[in-house]
């Protein structure tokens, strides 16, 4: 049973939601391969996924995310 209250079932409803990218977008993105993404999983490192039912998605945010915590050699701000 959904216990939701009405106004945020609507609100999430409401709310605009980023297209999903599989594997392959992702591989692509990264500049990785399809192969190391799959043993990302299976190892349980690397970027977030969404898993629904046998398919797998990435975020955008969430490789966004993942990017911007793998920078590496970042020059501090000059003020």
């Amino acid at each position: 049973m959904n216990k939701a209250l009405p106004s945020e079932r609507g609100s999430v409803a409401d709310t605009p939601l980023e297209p999903l990218l599989d594997e392959y977008e992702y591989a692509q993105i990264t500049g990785r391969s399809v192969a190391s993404a799959r043993r990302d999983r299976l190892l349980r490192k690397g970027c977030p996924f969404v898993k629904l039912g046998a398919l797998v998605r990435y975020r955008p945010a969430d490789v966004r995310a993942y990017i911007e915590r793998n920078v590496r050699g970042r020059q501090k701000a000059e003020v």
